[in-house]
C-alpha cells in the first residue's frame, strides 16, 4: 500500500508539473518552445511508471503540446512556431522510446538474475560434482555440491583453485597430463580419480570434461565438466577381478582333475588282459525318442515289425573305440581296421546284441551281459562272456572274456565268472571315470562362456558390473556343481558307506511299499504289509535297508509272473523284544533244493538276463547292519527272505 500512494504521489506530481506547462506554453507572450519542458515529466513518469504508464503521459503530453499551438497560433500560424511544435512532438516521441527501452532491459536484466539464481539451484541440486573453467583452465564456478564433498567452500575453490589439492597425488599426474593435452586441443576428458573427501577419506570419482567453442571462430569459450561418485562400482569391479582370479583357479584346479579323470579312465581301458570296446549309440536316440513318442511299449517287436528301420539304426551305430587287448583277441595288429568294421558283423548273433542294446537305451536299463561269439579276422571265432554298461552320453561300454578254452569245465568257468567280476568291476570304474568326464565338460564349457561374456561386460567402455556378478554368481553355482559331480563319482567308486543313524522303521517300510505298489500290480500281485507299532531302536542305513527291501520285493514280484492263481507279498516287520524281524514272502514256485545253497554267491542267477549280484549286494548290505540274510521255502508254497536287526543297545554292547 506504501508503494501504490508513492506512485500515486508521483502522477499527481506529474500532471501537476503538466499543467504548469500547458498554462506556460499557452501564454502567448512567451515565444519559446515551452513544451520542451513536457520531457521533465515523462521522465518522471518513466522513472516510477510502468510501459502503460509512459505511454498515458506521452499521450496526455502530445496532447497539452497540440492543444496549447492551437490556441495561441491557430488564428495566425507561422513557420517557427510550426518547427518549434514538431520538434516538440520529435523530442517527446524520441524520450518515450527511450523509456521504454530502459525498462525493457531493467526487465531483461531481472529475467536474467532470475535464471541465473535458476541455474544455480538447478547446479547445486543434482548429486554429481559440477564446474565450469576458463579457457586457460581456471575453475569460475563450482556447484554445492563440491563443498558437500570435500568440505572446502566453493568460493575459495574457485579463488585458490584449491580442487587440485584433494586429488589423490597418484592419480594427479595423469589427470594434469590429460587436462594440458585438452587445453591444446579441446578434447573431451574422462577420466577417473580419488578425490579427497572432507573427512579425510578418498573415493573414486568418473570425471568429465568438454570445450565450448565459438560458432563463428571455433575458439574455445570455456570448459563445462562433472564428477560423478563410482567409489562403489570401483570396488564391485575390484571384488569382481578377485572373484575372476579364484574362478581361475578353480578352473584349472578342476581341469587338471578332469585330465587326471580322463587318464585313469585310458589307462582302465588299455589294461592288457581285459577287452574292451567302446560303441556311439547317440545316433539313434532321435529314433527311439520318436518311438516312445508313439506310445511303442515292445520296440523288439516293433524292430522284427518293421526290418528297414532296424537296418537303419545298425548303420548309424557306430565304434568309437577299442584297446589292444580285443585287438589281439580277435587278430587285428591294427585298431583302425577293427574299428571300421560294422559293429553287427563282429559277432554271430551281432544284431541281437545291438538290439539288446537299443532296448537298454529305450527301457533305461543300465547294463546287460550275456555270451556270444566274436568274429575274428580271417574268420576266426571266440566264444566270450560280455557285460555292456550303459553311458549317459550315449556311448556304451563292452568287456569281454574269452570263455574259448573254459567251455565245458566247470572250474574253469566258475574262474571264469571270478575273472568277469574283476572285469566288470574295472569297467565301472571306467564307466564312473567316463560318465564324470561327461557331466564336467558341459559345466566346464558353461563356465568358460560365462567367463568370456563377464570379461566382455568389463571391457567395454561403460563396465556392466551388475550383468559381471550376475556371471560370476553363475560361475560359482556351476563350480559347485562341479564339485558336486565330482564328490558323488568319488563316493561312488570307493564304495563309501553313509553314516548309521536312528530312523522310524515302520514309516519307511511304509514309503517302500507305496513306492513299490504300482510294480508288484503290473506283475499281476497284491503287495500286503504287516508292521507292529512298537519297536525297539535300531542302527541302520535308512537307504541301504530301503534297497534290500526294493530288491527282495522285486524279485518276488517277478518269480510269481508266470505263476497261476493268487500272486501275493506278504512284507512283515515284527518285534522280537532283542531287535526287529524283517521278511518278504512271496506265494510263487519257490526255488529249486539245488539253487538254495548257491543263491547269494556272485554272478549266480536264475534270470536270462540277470547279472547274479543283486542277492550278494543285500546280504553284504544286512550284514553291515548286524544281521544276516536267510532264504527258505514256506510249506504253503513260495520263499522267504528274513533277516534279524539286532537292538541298538545290543550292537554296543557287543562293540
Amino acid at each position: 500500500m506504501e508503494g501504490a500512494k508513492l506512485k500515486f504521489r508521483d502522477g499527481i506530481i506529474a500532471a501537476a508539473l503538466a499543467a504548469t506547462i500547458f498554462v506556460a506554453d499557452c501564454s502567448a507572450t512567451l515565444n519559446a518552445s515551452v513544451a520542451i519542458i513536457y520531457i521533465c515529466v515523462l521522465v518522471l513518469v518513466g522513472l516510477r511508471g510502468t510501459r502503460r504508464d509512459i505511454m498515458f503521459a506521452t499521450g496526455a503530453c502530445v496532447l497539452l503540446s497540440t492543444l496549447a499551438w492551437g490556441l495561441v497560433h491557430a488564428s495566425a500560424p507561422d513557420l517557427p512556431s510550426a518547427l518549434r511544435f514538431c520538434f516538440v512532438i520529435v523530442a517527446l516521441a524520441l524520450t518515450a522510446a527511450l523509456l521504454m527501452n530502459r525498462l525493457k532491459i531493467q526487465r531483461m536484466r531481472i529475467e536474467l538474475e532470475e535464471s541465473r539464481v535458476e541455474l544455480t539451484t538447478f547446479a547445486d541440486s543434482v548429486p554429481q560434482l559440477l564446474w565450469r573453467s576458463t579457457p586457460d583452465g581456471r575453475w569460475d564456478f563450482l556447484n554445492r555440491r563440491f563443498t558437500e564433498i570435500t568440505g572446502v567452500e566453493r568460493e575459495e575453490g574457485i579463488a585458490r583453485q584449491t580442487w587440485r589439492e584433494c586429488v589423490h597425488p597418484d592419480d594427479m599426474g595423469p589427470l594434469r597430463e590429460k587436462l594440458a593435452r585438452s587445453l591444446e586441443t579441446g578434447e573431451d576428458v574422462s577420466h577417473q580419480v580419488r578425490l579427497r573427501h572432507k573427512d579425510g577419506s578418498y573415493r573414486w570419482m568418473s570425471m568429465a570434461r568438454r570445450a565450448v567453442r565459438s560458432p563463428q571462430t571455433g575458439e574455445i569459450l570455456r570448459f563445462y565438466g562433472g564428477s560423478t561418485d563410482i567409489h562403489e562400482e570401483v570396488l564391485a569391479q575390484q571384488k569382481v577381478h578377485d572373484l575372476m582370479t579364484q574362478l581361475e583357479h578353480r578352473v584349472e584346479l578342476r581341469t587338471a582333475q578332469l585330465t587326471q579323470t580322463e587318464a585313469r579312465y585310458s589307462s582302465l581301458f588299455d589294461v592288457g588282459n581285459i577287452s574292451f570296446a567302446e560303441m556311439d549309440f547317440s545316433a539313434t536316440k532321435p529314433i527311439l525318442d520318436q518311438l516312445r513318442a508313439e506310445g511303442i511299449t515292445d520296440l523288439r517287436a516293433h524292430m522284427h515289425a518293421h526290418p528297414d528301420l532296424f537296418h537303419h539304426c545298425l548303420g548309424l551305430i557306430k565304434t568309437t573305440r577299442v584297446n589292444e587287448a580285443l585287438a589281439r583277441l580277435m587278430g587285428y595288429e591294427n585298431l583302425a581296421e577293427l574299428s571300421s568294421n560294422p559293429p553287427a558283423e563282429n559277432a554271430d548273433d551281432g544284431p541281437e546284441v545291438l538290439l539288446r542294446q537299443l532296448e537298454m537305451a529305450y527301457y533305461g536299463s543300465e547294463y546287460i551281459d550275456g555270451r556270444t561269439v566274436l568274429i575274428g579276422k580271417d574268420g576266426q571265432r571266440i566264444t566270450v562272456f560280455f557285460t555292456v554298461i550303459r553311458l549317459d552320453s550315449g556311448l556304451h561300454l563292452s568287456s569281454h572274456l574269452n570263455l574259448t578254452e573254459q567251455e565245458g569245465i566247470a572250474e574253469l568257468r566258475r574262474a571264469a565268472q571270478d575273472e568277469l567280476a574283476r572285469a566288470n568291476r574295472i569297467a565301472t570304474v571306467g564307466a564312473y571315470s567316463a560318465t564324470i568326464a561327461h557331466e564336467l565338460n558341459q559345466p566346464i564349457s558353461s563356465m568358460t562362456m560365462d567367463v568370456q561374456t563377464t570379461l566382455r561386460w568389463l571391457h567395454s567402455e561403460q563396465p556392466d558390473v551388475l550383468s559381471a556378478i550376475r556371471g560370476l554368481e553363475r560361475l560359482t553355482r556351476t563350480v559347485e556343481r562341479v564339485r558336486a559331480i565330482v564328490q558323488r563319482t568319488r563316493e561312488s567308486v570307493t564304495a563309501h558307506r553313509r553314516k548309521i543313524s536312528q530312523f522310524n522303521l515302520c514309516a519307511l517300510v511304509t514309503e517302500t511299499c507305496d513306492l513299490l505298489d504300482s510294480e508288484v500290480r503290473r506283475a499281476g500281485a497284491a503287495l500286503e504289509l504287516q508292521c507292529d507299532m512298537e519297536f525297539p531302536p535300531i542302527q541302520a542305513d535308512p537307504i541301504e535297508l530301503q534297497q534290500v527291501l526294493v530288491n527282495l520285493t522285486t524279485n518276488a514280484a517277478e518269480a510269481m509272473i508266470a505263476t497261476p492263481g493268487v500272486r501275493r507279498i506278504v512284507v512283515s516287520v515284527l518285534n522280537t523284544g532283542e531287535g526287529v524281524s524283517i521278511s518278504v514272502a512271496d506265494t510263487g514256485p519257490g526255488i529249486a533244493q539245488d539253487q538254495l545253497e548257491r543263491l547269494f554267491e556272485p554272478f549266480f542267477t536264475t534270470k536270462p538276463s540277470g547279472m547274479g549280484m543283486g542277492l550278494q549286494v543285500c546280504r553284504n548290505a544286512v550284514e553291515s547292519m548286524g544281521g544276516t540274510l536267510e532264504v527258505r521255502n514256506r510249506e504253503e508254497g513260495g520263499a522267504i527272505f528274513a533277516f534279524v536287526l539286532p537292538a541298538s543297545e545290543k550292537i554296543q554292547t557287543a562293540a
